[in-house]
């Protein structure tokens, strides 16, 4: 009984914290982001309809009953939680998925050689949107060479693979639905899909730069993780892309960051 309560807590909790359910803290939460939040933050949460506000899950901890720490504690740092009937919660800062398969980009910006980024995909856990990315880095008739990282917000995320747009705004690839939305966002690296305002998906995606974009949980869909391979330029290159010079107001880069080759690699 008390696991089944906590687990219900549990997305209340992590998103507000104890003191979100008084009007005063959640007046003082809102007023927290609205002086300290970047606009570039504020310019991706308006964009993407999210609803930021302060992590405050660890002092919630702190301020429920000892045996309910207890328990949460045991929810939280196992390797996996039952979230619902459509599978399980997983935590890829604990537990990194499977990778299934590998494919890479290749990268060219500014006065850099082009450089070669690794992306592992979770095809066990995200068999759809795994097969959509995989046949858009094989090289056919549609694929993301020749596309750009469109979108660059600093210490947030680089976006990119709109196939037909330079600006992001939409994509020719095929639209379809994502698998699901269980792989949290607590790992910098991780590769999702952007969301339509339906809520299907394209071919365009996103790359975390932060382990923490709970943001991101249970909205959009991961389902790949740069690697760190050798010969590669792994995190070292998406941090380099992140740091470029955007222009106003999509922060999209001055200068062209095209994604120059692709392909797939055995695993």
């Amino acid at each position: 009984m008390m696991r089944s309560s906590l687990l219900l807590l549990l997305p209340v909790l992590c998103t507000y914290g104890v003191a979100g359910f008084s009007p005063v803290h959640q007046r003082r939460n809102t007023n927290f982001i609205s002086r300290h939040a970047s606009p570039s933050t504020k310019l991706f949460a308006h964009e993407n309809n999210v609803q930021l506000d302060r992590r405050s899950f660890a002092k919630s901890i702190a301020s429920i009953s000892t045996a309910a720490s207890a328990s949460m504690a045991l929810i939280t740092n196992s390797q996996s939680a039952f979230a619902d009937d459509e599978g399980v919660i997983i935590d890829p800062s604990l537990d990194l998925p499977k990778v299934t398969n590998k494919v890479y980009l290749d990268v060219k910006f500014g006065n850099y050689k082009t450089k070669r980024m690794v992306i592992g995909l979770f095809g066990d856990v995200m068999p759809k949107t795994t097969e959509n990315f995989l046949s858009l880095c094989s090289n056919g008739d549609v694929s993301y060479a020749g596309t750009t990282f469109y979108r660059v917000i600093s210490d947030m995320t680089i976006q990119g693979g709109a196939i037909g747009s330079s600006t992001g705004k939409s994509s020719s690839s095929a639209i379809l639905q994502p698998d699901n939305f269980n792989i949290k966002h607590t790992k910098a690296g991780l590769v999702s899909a952007v969301r339509n305002k339906d809520g299907s998906i394209d071919s365009r995606f996103f790359i975390q730069t932060k382990d923490d974009a709970g943001w991101a949980d249970e909205r959009y869909a991961a389902f790949g993780i740069v690697m760190e391979e050798e010969g590669t330029a792994g995190m070292d290159l998406v941090k380099k892309i992140s740091k470029v010079d955007v222009k106003a107001p999509q922060n999209n880069p001055k200068d062209p960051v095209t994604i120059v080759g692709c392909g797939v690699l055995e695993v």
